[in-house]
């Protein structure tokens, strides 16, 4: 148990403390549809570590580990997190041959759990790597909470007397057959297509009592640990939308980057209106910057594989004071606001957007619809 502790502290460290990625990559990618919700079905297999427990994670794969499968909703409020329900079932099995003095301990148990809880769910990838939404492999954690029922059988592993079956002994003696469980898992999501990921996940489950064995030898609480491997379906804002029809035909993926669609939205200053009122416009004609210079800031504040017929569906509690401008490039469509002479202006809007809850909104540069490196010589 101490090894596997070690081993999941290391990852997390490890994890945390790699280089950031730099959110302004132009490097295409795959993306969840956020808001929306995910549905998948894991399977794998379970070990017990507990009062009936002597092997260490690799000795009992000789055979003290038992099929786990478990069913999953998930409800993702943004790139980050997430609040979600699950169902496990899992089957249970440990032998001790000795106690700790070296005495013969002859102890065999057999048995099943079931969960059934809610989580919290964080994607540590957007956490601490930035960007928007388009890594193709994400790194996530969930804290759960679980009500879990349990039946199994303690007896005798040379004679195979039962001691104890069902949460009840030949004395009459009645132990718990239900605790709480407090789950805590690691796990990663390879993007197989926009809304098809494959997830692998481990967990540790602490159970809230001594009593799922039916026996006290040392252990507070019993644990188990998972290792889980499955499918999970995204379904979203960005997903089922019939893809509009560009502007024009032909766009490249390289070269100029055409902008395909315009949506304006008013600002909050309007006198008239104060809901959103999408416009199309087929050519955005933004005034220049500075007769000095040739590239102007904006602030990206979405990237999506599938063109986005109107913003507000993404972000529908948010009024944006510029218009809304799309452009694609490499597959990727990039939607940016705001035209700003300074670096410092563009920032000083970045934060704007974070603060209405884009929390990802962060500043880009283009020249003639191209989009550019920042230099440190641009932000001067």
């Amino acid at each position: 148990m101490r090894l596997i502790l070690k081993v999941f502290i290391c990852f997390l460290v490890y994890v945390i403390t790699l280089p950031t990625l730099k959110a302004q990559s132009g490097s295409g990618g795959f993306e969840q549809p956020i808001p929306g919700w995910e549905f998948g079905v894991q399977m794998g297999f379970g070990q017990y570590y507990g009062d009936i427990s002597k092997k260490n994670f690799f000795q009992k794969f000789s055979g003290e580990t038992r099929f786990s499968g478990q069913l999953i909703a998930r409800r993702h409020f943004n790139e980050r997190y997430g609040l979600g329900f699950s169902l496990q079932r899992s089957g249970l099995h440990s032998v001790k041959d000795n106690f700790l003095n070296g005495t013969a301990a002859d102890l065999e148990y057999n048995g099943r759990v079931f969960e059934l809880g809610i989580h919290g769910f964080l994607n540590m990838s957007n956490l601490f790597w930035g960007g928007n939404n388009n890594h193709r492999v994400n790194l996530y954690g969930t804290l759960a909470l679980h009500y879990g029922d349990w039946k199994g059988t303690l007896r005798n592993s040379q004679t195979q007397n039962i001691i104890v079956e069902n949460s009840s002994n030949n004395t009459g003696t009645k132990y718990k057959s239900g605790s709480m469980i407090i789950p805590v898992a690691l796990g990663l999501k390879f993007a197989l297509s926009d809304n098809l990921w494959l997830d692998f996940n481990s967990s540790i489950h602490t159970v809230l009592s001594d009593d799922l064995d039916y026996y006290a030898d040392g252990f507070k609480h019993d644990i188990l640990f998972f290792t889980h491997i499955g499918v999970a379906y995204h379904l979203g804002s960005g997903s089922g939308n019939k893809k509009p029809k560009p502007v024009r035909s032909g766009i490249s993926t390289v070269g100029p980057v055409e902008v395909t669609e315009y949506d304006r939205y008013e600002s909050k200053r309007s006198e008239k209106q104060e809901t959103v009122q999408p416009t199309v416009i087929p050519v955005l004609d933004l005034e220049p910057v500075q007769k000095s210079k040739t590239f102007e800031f904006r602030v990206q504040v979405l990237a999506k594989r599938e063109q986005v017929e109107h913003i507000s569906r993404i972000f529908p509690n948010v009024v944006f004071d510029f218009p809304i401008v799309v452009n694609k490039h490499q597959g990727i469509y990039r939607y940016s606001t705001g035209s700003f002479s300074s670096f410092e202006a563009a920032e000083n809007y970045a934060n704007v957007m974070r603060n209405k809850g884009i929390h990802d909104a962060f500043v880009v540069a283009y020249q003639n619809d191209i989009r550019i490196p920042i230099t440190p010589e641009m932000k001067n």
